[in-house]
């Protein structure tokens, strides 16, 4: 069983590293872009269509730092909290739709996404209020046990 935790402790910290390379190089990547659009004919001017894919690399830098908070709090704690893993699946949604191309997506795509932002929504609200629950009884009975013990 050591082993087996060795080993998950060491790609859990590769995968670390990596996430983290790959958000410093994404954010500047995303700089490098958006200088040379600022900088380009007509100056201080970005198309719509530009800035939509600005806000797709934003978008998946934020996943790659969710997922960064994800991968920390299993690394330290040994757990996962279900409400983290619906917030990264929801900003990676949003950065579909904010890169959706409108006229070439049709209405079952929009439907289906629309159902699947609805119900990610839904479960995260329930795991959010489950856990602040969770916590406001642990500290409501720690409370308690403290009164008793005076």
């Amino acid at each position: 069983m050591r082993i087996l935790e060795f080993v998950e402790k060491w790609i859990i910290g590769a995968l670390l590293a990596l996430l983290v390379l790959g958000v410093i190089l994404g954010t500047i990547e995303l700089g490098g872009e958006l200088y040379a659009a600022v900088i380009a004919p007509p100056y201080l001017l970005i198309t719509p269509k530009t800035l939509f894919h600005f806000f797709g690399l934003f978008l998946i830098i934020l996943v790659g730092l969710e997922l960064l908070k994800l991968l920390k709090l299993r690394f330290q704690h040994k757990e996962i909290r279900p409400e983290l893993v619906f917030e990264i699946a929801l900003i990676a949604i949003c950065n579909e739709i904010v890169t959706y191309n409108q006229e070439e997506t049709n209405g079952m795509i929009m439907f289906g996404t629309a159902a699947l932002v609805t119900a990610l929504s839904v479960s995260y609200y329930v795991f959010f209020r489950a856990r602040q629950e969770s916590e406001a009884a642990q500290k409501k009975l720690e409370g308690h046990s403290a009164a008793v013990s005076d």
